[in-house]
């Protein structure tokens, strides 16, 4: 370009800033806007965006809002992209207060937050455990006439699981699908995942058979979550059918599906135990130790509840 005489234009240095934040050369990415600016050149919303997507995705707060400060001195607006990207890293490193300090900013600057921020929001808190929030955040969404999304409901449905309720995560399934909507594979493994680790086994599979029918295709985490479920219930030889399933539907098993962990041992031992199999479970407890996976306390819990009903059980016959 150079040797033709064509002088790089904005666009030109927003394009390298662009790939090389693609490529996480964050550095050579700030000297390119800094040659930018040399070159009497300003840099767009977009340009800066662009550099604070990288910093935040690489954990860097303190640059990506250096770059956004940077962007006011120029007198160059920030957009609702900017906000977002920003409340985003705020809501992985889980300050809370930041995050809601730059929802009433934008509402200051007169930046009307759009659908993506009420779901980075919504996660954020959902993965926080915060339901009353998230829920809160909803009301306001549909309230300011924003339509919530599959990830809005896939959100609320996770923390609703990790709550045991259960009831209410299914109500607002239904309310989803209600709307014309179609759930995916996430959705349906946050309600799966939910109902197994609640026991309820049963309703988990009968999911399965919805996906079936709305032609969802089940994944390994799909049949990952199952078998745990199994294994939880001391139902092992079900669980192993679950894996021979899984391969027939030509779902490749990952090392979960295979390998033994700490989390499929305690769920064997925990199901044992339930059904007063105590010799069975303290030969998966020794099994476990030789293959050096460690014991934790839930493996220990298990046990000694599984010793007590055992023990109950048999003053109970002797009387």
């Amino acid at each position: 370009m150079k040797s033709r005489g064509v002088q790089p234009d904005s666009y030109t240095y927003g394009s390298f800033v662009s790939g090389m934040c693609k490529e996480g050369r964050l550095e050579e990415a700030s000297r390119m806007l800094e040659q930018m600016k040399e070159n009497g050149l300003v840099p767009t919303a977009v340009t800066y965006n662009t550099l604070i997507d990288g910093y935040c995705n690489k954990g860097n707060l303190e640059m990506a809002f250096s770059f956004r400060d940077e962007m006011v001195k120029q007198g160059i607006m920030p957009t609702a992209s900017t906000y977002n990207l920003l409340i985003h890293e705020l809501l992985m490193e889980r300050k809370m207060v930041e995050a809601d300090d730059m929802l009433k900013e934008m509402g200051e600057k007169g930046i009307v937050p759009d659908s993506i921020t009420y779901n980075i929001l919504i996660n954020g808190y959902c993965r926080c455990g915060n339901a009353k929030k998230a829920f809160s955040l909803h009301d306001e969404m549909i309230h300011k006439g924003i339509q919530p999304t599959m990830l809005t409901y896939t959100s609320l449905i996770f923390v609703l699981s990790k709550q045991n309720r259960m009831i209410e995560a299914d109500q607002l399934f239904e309310n989803f699908l209600a709307k014309g909507m179609l759930p995916d594979i996430v959705m349906f493994n946050a309600l799966i995942d939910g109902h197994c680790t609640n026991g309820n086994i049963e309703r988990a599979f009968s999911l399965l058979k919805e996906m079936d029918r709305m032609k969802v295709h089940p994944d390994e985490v799909t049949y990952n979550t199952l078998m745990h479920g199994r294994c939880r219930q001391g139902k092992v030889e079900e669980a192993r059918r679950l894996l021979d399933q899984m391969k027939r539907r030509g779902i490749k098993p990952d090392h979960i599906s295979f390998n033994p962990t700490r989390l499929t041992y305690n769920a064997l031992i925990q199901g044992l135990c339930k059904n007063q199999e105590g010799d069975l479970a303290e030969e998966l407890l020794r099994e476990m130790v030789s293959k050096g996976i460690t014991p934790d306390d839930n493996t220990y819990f298990s046990l000694i509840e599984g010793i007590a009903s055992v023990d109950k059980a048999a003053e109970s016959s002797n009387s």
